[in-house]
Parts: structure tokens; C-alpha cells; sequence
């Protein structure tokens, strides 16, 4: 069976999963040990390790220059603390936003994939 979204592709048949936006790739799901939602600044994208430069939600944050831009994403870190990326924005994005929401509602769906492939190993 497989659960598809814009950004990555479960394969439960062959426990791998295809990242499609972020660290292109194909991956195995007993690889997999963290999962989180993250927001990247956009001007960094592709420019530095996967979510290094990130940006905080929860209170609004502004600078002089007013709030800066960013992409949603899950960062997944492997058994061999390798950091993957998949960005869910296809767009850079800012808070409180309809594209913002609607990045962070796929993310969300995306991130149970996850907890429920590393509860799996687990068990």
C-alpha cells in the first residue's frame, strides 16, 4: 500500500519511503529514529544543512525589516543521525497565512507517518 503526497511517497510493501522535495531520495523505514515539523528560513534553503536556519512560530517574531519568509518541512533524523529534509511548502510562506495552514495541516499528516513507523520499529 502506498500514502502519497506532494513531497514524499510511503511504501509500506517495501518499507521505504521517496522524498521528492527536500533530500531527494529513496530510504529505508527501519533508518528512521526523529521526526519533526520545522520551519526554514527561505533565503536559506539549499544553501546550508537542512533546517539549520530555522524559523520559530509561536509569538509573532518581526524584525525591522518585518517577518521573514519561510518553507514548512519535516527534518528526519536516521539511525545514523544523517538529517534529511522534506519540504512541504512549494512556495516560501509566512505566518497566519492560508498557504502557512495548509502547509502546516500536511505536514502534520505526514509527521503520523512517521510516529507510527518508529512506534512500529519499537515494538
Amino acid at each position: 500500500m502506498q500514502k502519497e503526497y506532494r513531497s514524499v511517497v510511503f511504501d509500506s510493501e517495501n518499507k521505504k519511503y521517496e522524498i521528492k522535495d527536500g533530500t531527494i531520495g529513496i530510504y529505508p523505514f527501519g533508518d528512521v529514529k526523529k521526526c519533526s515539523i520545522l520551519n526554514e528560513e527561505a533565503k536559506y534553503r539549499g544553501k546550508t544543512e537542512p533546517f539549520f536556519h530555522q524559523v520559530l512560530g509561536g509569538t509573532a517574531f518581526f524584525t525591522i525589516m518585518g517577518e521573514p519568509s519561510f518553507y514548512v518541512g519535516l527534518r528526519i533524523i536516521t539511525k545514523s543521525n544523517e538529517t534529511l529534509a522534506i519540504y512541504v511548502s512549494t512556495k516560501s510562506v509566512y505566518f497566519n497565512t492560508d498557504a502557512y495552514f495548509a502547509d502546516r495541516t500536511e505536514a502534520e499528516k505526514i509527521k503520523k507517518v512517521f510516529q507510527a513507523i518508529i512506534k512500529k520499529q519499537n515494538e
